[in-house]
């Protein structure tokens, strides 16, 4: 398929982030004298909504704030933000597109203030038509952001194709009646990954392959 429009996901799908939100969540770990996590016990568990991530890692939420919880990993992770890279194509892949004529935007959970200062970082502004981001540090809404998102892009659902690393991304396409491509990223597993109904591959030069532009690129 070559769709109107590319909504990206931003964390684990452009920017290679899962090692840094293990490290800040065996920070919060160590600091209650809990246990560590390994990044592929951190893959199998993730997910959205992130409460029930948080209690199977093992914080006891009916002792600490949630809230409270996510601004300290928040404040963490925007101290430690800029030690992360792009994933390997993201520049050439997000160039490529727009030369076909293919429309870009984002769409993440971060808070909407974080995820516009770290496109800025990155110089990948100037790719996109639109940042969308959430109003809270918990991952919390974008289904319904999304919504708001395609109607600002006036473009119909199923003209869109929305690449992510999660389930909860896939979730969020078929609430949009768009399409759907994730990638492994750290965030969650392949084995998890391949129980949605959607394509799975590996890497954003895939992607591009996936959208015939495979020519347009180089891996």
């Amino acid at each position: 398929m070559k769709p109107h429009h590319v909504i990206w996901d931003w964390n684990g799908t452009l920017v290679d982030d899962a090692w840094l939100c293990v490290e800040i969540v065996n920070e919060l770990l160590a600091r209650r004298g809990l246990a560590p996590i390994t990044l592929r016990e951190y893959s199998e568990v993730f997910g959205f909504p992130l409460m029930p991530y948080y209690q199977r890692v093992g914080f006891d939420l009916e002792r600490e704030d949630f809230a409270a919880m996510g601004d300290e990993f928040n404040i963490l992770y925007s101290q430690r933000r800029r030690e992360c890279r792009l994933r390997e194509g993201a520049c050439e892949v997000l160039a490529a597109l727009g030369c076909n004529g293919i429309g870009q935007s984002l769409l993440s959970a971060s808070d909407q203030g974080s995820l516009e200062e770290m496109v800025a970082d990155y110089g990948l502004r100037p790719h996109f038509a639109a940042v969308a981001g959430v109003n809270n540090g918990l991952g919390e809404g974008k289904i319904e952001r999304g919504h708001r998102h395609l109607a600002a892009l006036n473009c119909r659902g199923d003209e869109v194709l929305l690449v992510g690393d999660t389930l909860h991304d896939l979730e969020v396409a078929a609430a949009l009646g768009g399409h759907c491509v994730l990638l492994p990223s750290g965030h969650q597993s392949r084995r998890r990954l391949v129980l949605g109904e959607c394509a799975v591959v590996d890497g954003l030069f895939a992607v591009a392959a996936l959208l015939g532009l495979k020519g347009d690129i180089h891996d």
